[in-house]
């Protein structure tokens, strides 16, 4: 009894740390998290095109490397929790994105209300059941990774031509 009580109680606790996580990155990195909302909003597809080969990268360098002893086990979990990293941050941007679309349904809400609304629904879409854990998960985590390495890298999308004053080359 005591060891289910001990899985209960981790996992309500990691479920009440990763809105808090998500929420304290948007805190402390705001526009690097903007720019990775503005990525998922306006471009999900180049982000998920983006996204696609970083896990593999990191993953068949980490996973390898974790497996071997000494410094080169280090350099493998060093490798996985930077790769970690740019996952939460991308689920920073995600949980801003979800909280400002939550705010366009109903009444709008404070800042903080919209950031923990926003992680609080994305965690809930990933713990479904088949669904969440194999389509949901893989999909939004390799589109997050794929807009954080754009923010990482400062890359915004292009404004529509429409959007452009258009300048009268006679004049």
């Amino acid at each position: 009894m005591a060891e289910v009580y001990t899985v209960t109680f981790i996992l309500i606790g990691v479920l009440l740390s990763l809105p808090a996580l998500l929420v304290a990155l948007n805190l402390l990195y705001p526009k690097l998290t903007e720019r990775i909302e503005v990525r998922l909003e306006k471009t999900p597809r180049r982000s998920f095109v983006m996204g696609l080969p970083i896990p593999a990268v990191f993953l068949s360098l980490g996973i390898p490397l974790v497996s071997t002893g000494g410094p080169a086990q280090a350099m493998g979990i060093i490798i996985l929790v930077i790769f970690m990293g740019l996952g939460s941050l991308g689920g920073a941007g995600m949980s801003r994105l979800l909280g400002k679309r939550l705010n366009e349904l109903g009444q709008p809400k404070s800042k903080l209300i919209s950031l923990v609304r926003g992680a609080v629904v994305y965690e809930m879409a990933c713990l479904v059941p088949l669904v969440g854990w194999f389509l949901f998960i893989p999909l939004a985590g390799i589109t997050l990774i794929g807009a954080t390495t754009f923010a990482l890298l400062g890359w915004l999308p292009r404004r529509p031509v429409a959007d452009e004053v258009m300048v009268n080359p006679i004049q």
